[in-house]
């Protein structure tokens, strides 16, 4: 659960977090979603810019 919370608490400093437009970034803020590593976030990324996460 650690593992969790350290890298959501830490998205805003991932490069890749950074490199996606602000409405993916808000919504994945927003949605409470459990990222916890790079291959969540780009999963989560991708389903938000074709339909939802």
């Amino acid at each position: 659960m650690s593992d969790v919370n350290t890298f959501s608490q830490n998205l805003d400093s991932n490069p890749f977090f950074q490199s996606l437009p602000i409405y993916v970034q808000e919504n994945i803020k927003q949605s409470g979603v459990k990222i916890s590593n790079e291959t969540d976030l780009r999963k989560c990324a991708e389903n938000l810019m074709n339909s939802g996460c």
